[in-house]
């Protein structure tokens, strides 16, 4: 007797049932990271289908339309491996589909509502929620690329929506006496009902959160807090169109706002305003501390002190072994030095040429405008901006050659813009090679 297409498929996915599992984790680990990143709570769980579990529905799909191959198989059931984001606030599940589509590839999203299998005609909605059929994006870890290409479903629904899908999914499509009768539909009717009432409770208790987060003169209580103001307060500005903000890592931010006594709403307005609207280039954290840390070589110091800590307390491999050697003396040290005072300098010209010093930096325009570099200079500059936001804002250190070839670079380039410069500025040079105590003969 020949074995079925069923058998056969279920015999090789038992063998790889821990690929699966461990495809999903991946996935589920990821997007809590990200959540809790961005300040949106949720309770992350992942699953692999259980080979045992799959028989029943394989066998009636198969009677339905037969395999004619395992292969068939694996393209009919998509969600071999999930993950489920059951969100505290209905509305989040914008935030999240930002964040999914930037993180993972996306094949294919579902939007519920959907159509229903029962003659009851309803008068609720039903299930509200976001499917992603999705993979891992080209892992950087060469233990992990073997998941790179494996099919993960997502399923993102508030707390209450997932319960009640849960209840209505086991009676309507695993019943255990028969087909639900009128009444047992119009129950689970009734309880959709009070589940979008709920969720309506949900988005007004989100939305008076937000209102007291705002409140002038108060701190933030936690990054979940910041992260409402942050978002709000770019969402709702016109000159930054509107559109859906990417917030970055909002736990970090709090931590470091503490440290240099900004956590509060009024204290942060003066670099909310300032935000390039632009996040997918740059994301909103990354700009407010760029913001407070430029041409400020305490406050670098105090950022990376705020780094390491927050990478030891989440256990992160960054930074695991360069953090101990972060200091004056390395070659670390070197490169931010000589960077943080390259900084401050064009930020002081920048002033005394009238123009914009709100990160002259970082802007290529005002650069150009400034006409302190050659085109050449210009464009290296770019690289050496590459360089420093890996440093600052990246998982790792670049290597320490790389670091002290960078700091050499900026040293030989504020002696020649001493030379170069207008004679009222080499005062202004003079002093920062000896604020910075750069080495750098006068």
């Amino acid at each position: 007797m020949s074995i079925s297409v069923v058998d056969k498929f279920l015999n090789r996915y038992s063998r790889e049932y821990d690929y699966y599992s461990k495809l999903a984790f991946l996935c589920a680990q990821k997007c809590e990271s990200l959540l809790e990143e961005n300040g949106i709570r949720a309770i992350v769980t992942s699953r692999a289908k259980r080979p045992d579990r799959l028989r029943e529905k394989l066998e009636k799909r198969d009677q339905e339309r037969p395999y004619t191959r395992v292969e068939a198989v694996y393209d009919d059931i998509v969600d071999l491996a999930g993950v489920r984001i059951a969100i505290y606030f209905p509305k989040d599940r914008e935030e999240i589909d930002k964040i999914i589509n930037n993180t993972f590839y996306v094949h294919k999203k579902k939007v519920f509502p959907g159509s229903t299998v029962s003659t009851y005609e309803k008068r609720f909605s039903g299930y509200w929620a976001y499917h992603y059929r999705i993979s891992l994006k080209e892992n950087s870890t060469e233990a992990f690329t073997r998941y790179d290409d494996g099919i993960i479903e997502i399923q993102v629904a508030s707390v209450l929506m997932h319960a009640w899908a849960e209840v209505e999914h086991d009676l309507v499509y695993k019943p255990l006496s028969g087909i639900l009768s009128d009444e047992e539909y119009k129950i689970l009717d009734e309880l959709n009902g009070l589940v979008l009432t709920g969720e309506i409770a949900l988005e007004r208790l989100q939305d008076a959160a937000k209102k007291r987060v705002a409140e002038k003169g108060r701190p933030f209580n936690s990054h979940f807090e910041l992260a409402s103001f942050l978002y709000e307060a770019m969402k709702n500005d016109e000159k930054k169109g509107k559109q859906d903000p990417i917030l970055g890592n909002t736990e970090l931010l709090y931590s470091f706002l503490e440290k240099v006594s900004l956590n509060e709403p009024t204290k942060l307005e003066v670099y909310v305003q300032r935000l390039d609207p632009d996040t997918e280039k740059r994301n909103i954290v990354d700009q407010i501390i760029d913001y407070i840390i430029t041409g400020n070589e305490e406050g670098y110091t105090i950022f990376n002190e705020t780094k390491r800590e927050y990478n030891k307390k989440s256990q992160s491999h960054i930074l695991r072994e360069d953090s101990q050697s972060l200091n004056r003396n390395s070659a670390f040290g070197h490169f931010m030095s000589t960077w943080v005072a390259l900084e401050y300098l064009i930020s002081e010209i920048a002033k005394e040429k009238g123009l914009n010093a709100s990160l002259p930096v970082y802007n290529s325009n005002t650069l150009r405008e400034m006409n302190i570099m050659s085109k050449k200079t210009l464009y290296e500059l770019d690289s050496l901006k590459r360089l420093r936001n890996e440093v600052v804002h990246g998982i790792k250190v670049p290597e320490e050659e790389a670091l002290l070839s960078a700091a050499t670079y900026i040293e030989n380039l504020i002696r020649q813009m001493r030379d170069e410069l207008d004679e009222r500025y080499k005062n202004l040079v003079d002093y920062v090679v000896e604020k910075f105590n750069l080495n750098i003969e006068l």
